[in-house]
Formats: C-alpha cells, sequence, structure tokens
C-alpha cells in the first residue's frame, strides 16, 4: 500500500490548483468553485423548502392553517398544468431560447391562448365545486399564469445568457435573489387578518412564485455536473466527490435549525422563520454566486445554433436505446427502497426504543461517504456496466440476508445484524449511484453524435411515460399490505408475528425492486472505448484539438 505523503500531497495540489492533469479539463480551483457554490445553492433551496406548499408542511398547515386537502387538490392540478407543458419547458432550453421562427409563432399562439384561458377562468364563478375547493378555477388560472410566465422567464433568459455562459448555469446565478425574495414575503404574509379563501390564494401564488425560480436553481446543479468535463473518468470523481461537498451544509443546516428554533419560539413560531430564512437564506445566496466560476464544456463548433423542433427531440428520444435503459430502471426505485424502513420499524414497534431511531438510521448511512469515494476505482477497473451489476449482486445477497435476520429471537440480535448488514449495503450502494448517475452525461454525449443535439431537457419528456406508470406500480404496495392485515392501523405490528410478516414482505418486494432495476442494465453496451471513439469523433466534427489524446482513425460504430 502506497503510504501517505503530505510534501508530494500538497505538490500535487498546488500544480493542480490552476491546471488540470493531463487529458483532464477540470482544475482544482474550478472544482472547488462548483463545490461551494453548489454548497450555498443547496443551502438556499432547503432553507425555503421549509415552505413547500403541502398541508403537512409546518408553514404552510400548522402556522397558515391551509388544509391538507385543499393542498393535494391544487397540487394535483399544478401537476396536471405543468405535465401538459413539460415538452414546451424541454424545447426552449434546448434550443437555448432561441426557437426556430415558425415554432416562435406556435409557442407564442399557446402561451397568449392559454393566459386569455386564465383570464376567462378567474371571471368564471367556481360556487358549484366548492364541495372540492373553494375558488377553483381561480387557482386553476392562477396556475396557468405563473407556468407560462416561468416558460417565458426561462425562454428570454436562455436567449440573452446561454450561449456565452451555457445551459444551466444562468438559472443558477439570477434565480437565487428571486427565491429568496418570495420566500421571505410569504412568512412577514399578514395571515392572521385574511379569510381563509384569500389566505389560501394568497399563498398558493407565493409558493408558485417560490417554485418557479427555486426549483431550476437547484435542480440544474446535477445537469450542470455532467457538463465540466467531457473526460469519462474525470466526471466518475466528479460525481463521487462533489455531492459529499455540495450536501456539508445541507446537512449542518438540517442538524443546526432544530436547536436554533428553540430561541425562536419552536419551529411553529412563524418568528422563527422570519429571521433563519433571510439570515441563513442570504448567506447560501452569497456563496451560491460561486458557481459562476464553473464553466459548462460542450464538444460542438463555436458557432453552433440548436434547432430542435418538438417532432425531432421526441423521435430522438425515444429511439435512444440508454434512455430506454435507465428510465425503465427507474421505474422501480420506490420498490427498491421498501428495505430502508425495517430498522426503524424494529426499534419502534419491537425494542420500543423509539428514541434511538434518528441515531441508528443516521449511523446506518455513514459508509454511504466511502462509498462515493470508492467509485472511481470501480470504474478505473471495470467498466460501469460490469461495475454496477457486480454491486447490484452484493446488494441484493445482502438484503437475502436481511430475510433471515428478522427471524432471530432477539430483537437486540436483530438490530445489530441489521445495522451491520445496512453499513455494507449503504457502502455498495453510494458507490452503485454515483456510476449510475454518471452514465447521463455519457447518454448526452451519444445522443449528441447521434443527432448533432444534445437533448438533455427533453430527455425529461420520459415523463411522460414514467409518471403514470410510477403511480401504477405504487398502488402495487397498499394493495399487497391490505392481504396481511395493513391498512391504517399502525398498531398492529406490536405484535411480533404480523411484524416479521410485513417486514417479509417489504423485504421481498424490496428485492424483486432491485432485480428489475439491474436487469435494463445488462443491454447496456455504451463500453469505454465505443465512449471514447464517439468522444473522438464529436471532436473532430466540431474542429477541437486535444494533442492529449492519439488520434483514432477507426469508424465509430455504435
Amino acid at each position: 500500500m502506497a503510504k501517505f505523503n503530505l510534501r508530494e500531497t500538497i505538490t500535487k495540489v498546488k500544480k493542480n490548483w490552476n491546471q488540470p492533469n493531463e487529458g483532464e479539463y477540470l482544475s482544482l480551483k474550478e472544482f472547488m468553485f462548483f463545490c461551494f457554490g453548489g454548497m450555498g445553492i443547496g443551502t438556499v433551496s432547503d432553507v425555503v423548502l421549509m415552505l413547500n406548499f403541502a398541508g403537512t408542511c409546518i408553514v404552510i398547515g400548522m402556522i397558515f392553517n391551509i388544509g391538507i386537502r385543499d393542498a393535494v387538490v391544487i397540487n394535483a392540478i399544478g401537476l396536471g398544468i405543468e405535465y401538459i407543458l413539460l415538452s414546451h419547458k424541454a424545447i426552449i432550453t434546448d434550443n437555448l431560447g432561441r426557437l426556430p421562427k415558425r415554432q416562435t409563432r406556435g409557442v407564442h399562439a399557446l402561451f397568449l391562448g392559454l393566459l386569455a384561458l386564465a383570464g376567462v377562468l378567474w371571471t368564471l364563478p367556481s360556487a358549484q365545486f366548492d364541495y372540492l375547493l373553494k375558488d377553483l378555477f381561480k387557482h386553476v388560472a392562477l396556475k396557468i399564469i405563473c407556468t407560462v410566465i416561468s416558460l417565458y422567464l426561462l425562454m428570454y433568459v436562455l436567449k440573452f445568457f446561454a450561449k456565452k455562459y451555457g445551459k444551466f448555469k444562468p438559472t443558477m446565478v439570477l434565480y437565487g435573489l428571486p427565491t429568496l425574495i418570495f420566500a421571505t414575503l410569504l412568512v412577514y404574509l399578514p395571515y392572521k387578518d385574511m379569510k381563509y379563501s384569500s389566505r389560501l390564494l394568497m399563498v398558493h401564488l407565493i409558493t408558485n412564485l417560490i417554485a418557479m425560480f427555486r426549483i431550476p436553481y437547484n435542480d440544474n446543479i446535477d445537469k450542470m455536473k455532467g457538463l465540466l468535463s467531457s473526460n469519462p473518468q474525470e466526471r466518475v470523481r466528479i460525481y463521487a466527490i462533489a455531492p459529499i461537498l455540495v450536501g456539508l451544509l445541507r446537512s449542518i443546516f438540517g442538524m443546526i435549525f432544530p436547536v436554533v428554533a428553540t430561541l425562536t419560539g419552536g419551529q411553529l413560531n412563524i418568528n422563527t422563520y422570519r429571521w433563519v430564512i433571510p439570515v441563513f437564506g442570504g448567506l447560501g445566496l452569497l456563496q451560491g454566486f460561486l458557481i459562476i466560476k464553473a464553466k459548462e464544456r460542450v464538444i460542438q463548433p463555436v458557432e453552433f445554433k440548436p434547432k430542435v423542433d418538438f417532432k425531432k427531440a421526441l423521435r430522438e428520444v425515444f429511439t435512444n436505446k440508454y434512455l430506454w435503459i435507465r428510465n425503465i430502471s427507474d421505474l422501480f426505485n420506490d420498490w427498491a427502497g421498501l428495505a430502508q424502513g425495517v430498522l426503524g420499524w424494529i426499534l419502534i414497534y419491537g425494542t420500543r426504543m423509539e428514541w434511538l431511531t434518528g441515531i441508528m438510521l443516521n449511523l446506518s448511512y455513514i459508509t454511504m461517504t466511502p462509498g462515493n469515494l470508492l467509485a472511481p476505482a470501480f470504474t478505473k477497473r471495470f467498466s460501469k456496466r460490469k461495475a454496477m451489476l457486480g454491486l447490484r449482486a452484493v446488494i441484493i445477497l445482502f438484503q437475502f440476508g436481511y430475510l433471515a435476520i428478522i427471524y432471530l429471537q432477539s430483537d437486540v440480535m436483530k438490530i445489530t445484524a441489521f445495522m451491520a448488514a445496512s453499513l455494507v449495503v449503504s457502502l455498495f450502494n453510494a458507490t452503485h449511484n454515483v456510476i449510475k448517475d454518471s452514465t447521463a452525461p455519457d447518454v448526452w454525449d451519444y445522443q449528441q453524435w447521434r443527432t448533432g443535439e444534445r437533448l438533455e431537457a427533453s430527455s425529461d419528456m420520459f415523463d411522460y411515460l414514467k409518471t403514470p406508470l410510477r403511480v401504477a406500480i405504487g398502488f402495487f404496495m397498499p394493495f399487497v399490505l391490505k392481504l396481511v392485515g395493513l391498512v391504517s392501523d399502525w398498531d398492529i405490528l406490536y405484535d411480533a408475528e404480523i411484524r416479521n410478516q410485513v417486514i417479509t414482505l417489504h423485504i421481498v418486494i424490496s428485492i424483486v425492486g432491485l432485480v428489475l432495476m439491474t436487469l435494463p442494465f445488462i443491454f447496456w453496451d455504451l463500453t469505454p472505448n465505443k465512449h471514447q471513439r464517439i468522444l473522438d469523433d464529436l471532436k473532430e466534427r466540431a474542429g477541437v484539438s486535444d494533442e492529449s489524446q492519439e488520434a483514432i482513425a477507426e469508424e465509430v460504430t455504435v
């Protein structure tokens, strides 16, 4: 084993601070700017997420007294409208806001028509629907208006800034301040002086404005991560290390917020949020601007102009076999995670040590950080396909071990054995997830090689298929649990026999989910050699020289 040499490490850090390794793209300085900028963006997002529009949210439900049922109905309306306009958001993003003239006219006609419809809906009486939601038509109109405005805003932000700064960075620089302003406005809302229907409309409006900015502000971190480098191995390293640093401040905030809240009247006191959101959010906002120093890298000619229409995007996305593999695998995410709650159930219903639940569950995840760091070593030795299949096989074997553990006589022995097994599962699961996540930019490279367009945003149009399928799959577990007597009375888990049946059921379905998630990747044939030939061919087309790599004369065949 190589010995750690502090002097050599310092020398290497100094060398790579402003200059990347040979054949790589990212200097250590730029990587740190990305990570610490992402850390600030994530902090703002987490602070503002405390205002998520849900009846179970402390501020919205317990302080503003917005009903759970009303929030569910309004969210369902919002999802439906966003679902319909998903493709337009994708096309605007992949065209960097500059749509072809004919398509631009169509988009303007649709958006202006929707705004006119919203105006009509706002004036229509809806008393006959009060049993469902008070002022139903106004809430529909409000969501349409906010969605259309958000798409117009995205179009012009990308049109003016994307060519110079990239597809994802502009929103991460520009959207943070309005996110924080609207979040602060919400917590200063004089809700006590408002009638319920007026309060509901106002809260719906402001949370829509928050989401309009917060979602692209936060979600584009992961998408930009895949564009920091075109070197496949360097990408894996970025996907392995960046989440650890980006999530650090968010984790710290999550731990200290409940403590800080006790000094300001507790989490059920609005005054807590009136200073926590602007103060913590403001600090995160300032840190988030460090993302400016990070650069998106795409192998394209300098004067390249994307020309993506809806039909082309739809055709190309749904004929990309690698997108099918990734999306079919993702369908069973919920099933694969069902075994994660087992340890908590044993603590709560078996040993009656509920106070220990948070500590034990957090301890079971401590191996995720070293698991992340193992990913580059795996992809250096094995192809991503072999690494993912091998890691999943180990995880599945350990979950079969869970089945044996639950029939140990002593609950203390169960907890000890589950804890040990969970540490191993968390380790390899983290490694697997980093490798799987790093396949996303590889697919974008393949898409660009096939069509000349990367279509990162258009890839989300798989949600047209995934969303209804995931909803249908989600109904399976409640149906099965009903067969063993678990409907709403969780107290039946105090019975050891019933508890073991329910836990066994969750573990079995989790194993099935893991198998179904893994099977599609058997057909993953984007090998390192194929991927490298694609990158070389893209560089040749773009006229990009790369002295660090040998020219490959072999014809690209994928």
